[in-house]
């Protein structure tokens, strides 16, 4: 409107001009200048609407990054705390293997447990190298949820082997007592356990490249 409003005025101002300028040649010199001025105008105004659609896209893609990135990483935390559950449940039966003397020991209940457990990790190993990066991630999130996967399926592999090398060797038909299976299982615990999963580097340079 307000653009209406000014040519408007111009049209005016021209028709004036026209009348009262004492020759056509003054009055064509400031026409030419007002074409000038209009369309250095317009390409300005062209430029600033390319910019703010530009934004506007690079926004609305950004939005949609963030979400691609969010809902995988929300799936992925779900695999870790279950992988947590089993470490922990882990730690729980070594420490009241710790807490029984020899007559409340059970090695069959013993093994049952570490059983279970191991199949429960091999389950979540499964899952875990499984895991694909988004494909509509941009190329450099999508090398480090690459990489997030690869630390984490050295984690679990270590994990896994760790418990099921103690479900191995608490086997009652080895016939191991309490104290001789004991330091066993503990020394398992220690050699094989994996080292912590460190993934805090490559969220927090997700996050940085997804910032708005």
């Amino acid at each position: 409107m307000i653009y209406g409003f000014f040519i408007a005025a111009t049209v005016i101002a021209l028709a004036m001009l026209y009348k009262f300028l004492p020759t056509r040649k003054g009055f064509m010199v400031i026409c030419t200048l007002l074409l000038i001025v209009f369309s250095a105008s317009a390409f300005i105004r062209w430029q600033q609407v390319q910019q703010e659609q530009i934004t506007r896209a690079q926004r609305e893609e950004l939005q949609l990054q963030q979400k691609i990135f969010g809902d995988w990483y929300a799936a992925y935390q779900k695999d870790i705390e279950r992988l947590d559950q089993n470490w922990q449940l882990y730690h729980k039966i070594l420490d009241d293997l710790n807490a029984m003397d020899a007559d409340s020991f059970n090695a069959e209940a013993l093994w049952l447990r570490l059983k279970e457990l191991e199949q429960s990790t091999i389950d979540e190993q499964l899952k875990i190298h499984k895991l694909t990066a988004p494909q509509e991630l941009n190329r450099q999130c999508r090398q480090l949820v690459e990489e997030i996967i690869r630390k984490t399926q050295r984690y679990v592999d270590a994990q896994t082997q760790a418990i099921s090398h103690s479900a191995l060797t608490a086997n009652p038909s080895a016939s191991t007592d309490l104290e001789t299976l004991r330091p066993k299982l503990h020394d398992i615990m220690l050699r094989e356990s994996p080292e912590g999963l460190f993934t805090a580097q490559e969220i927090s340079a997700i996050r940085t490249a997804l910032s708005d």
